[in-house]
Order: C-alpha cells, then sequence, then structure tokens
C-alpha cells in the first residue's frame, strides 16, 4: 500500500474553539491532527454533491454510474462492486 504524504498546516483560530477541537479529539481517541482529518474527510464523504477532487483514485460520474449499472447485474458478470480498488482489480481479472 503506498504512503500517504503529509505536510504541515498552520492555521489561527480562536483558543477557545482550538481547545474545544482538542477536547473533542482527546474524547475521540486522536490526535488533533488525525480528528481535524477525520473531520475533513466525513465532511467530504457526507457532502459528495461538491465533488472535491481529494485523490486520483476518487472514481469519476462515469466509472460510478459503471459501478451502480453493475452492482444491478447490467453488464460485466463477476465484478467486485465492495469498492472503487476492488472493481478495478475484479476488471482486469
Amino acid at each position: 500500500m503506498a504512503t500517504i504524504a503529509r505536510s504541515t498546516l498552520s492555521v489561527r483560530i480562536r483558543e477557545d474553539i482550538k481547545q474545544q477541537a482538542k477536547a473533542f479529539a482527546k474524547k475521540e481517541h486522536r490526535s488533533l491532527s488525525n480528528f481535524i482529518e477525520y473531520l475533513v474527510l466525513n465532511w467530504r464523504d457526507t457532502h459528495r454533491e461538491y465533488k472535491y477532487p481529494v485523490s486520483e483514485h476518487e472514481p469519476n460520474e462515469e466509472t460510478l454510474k459503471s459501478m451502480e449499472e453493475t452492482s444491478q447485474g447490467i453488464g460485466v458478470s463477476n465484478v467486485d462492486t465492495s469498492s472503487y480498488e476492488a472493481f478495478c482489480t475484479s476488471l482486469e481479472e
């Protein structure tokens, strides 16, 4: 599995919000950095209509349509639609 590149981000926020974020992260057993990543990814996943490109492995509209058709049994058989990666792998077989 490929390593995801990390970078540093400095932001200025109100002290009370910083303290709340730290408390929420601790409650979730996460570092503050990991909690912020979690929030961003969760927001992305619940707001798909914005279509923000986050990864080169993010399926485009055509691929999503093909995956949906395949999961309904339209077209190719023996295709794994449990995830994008599984879908691509099963097409190569």
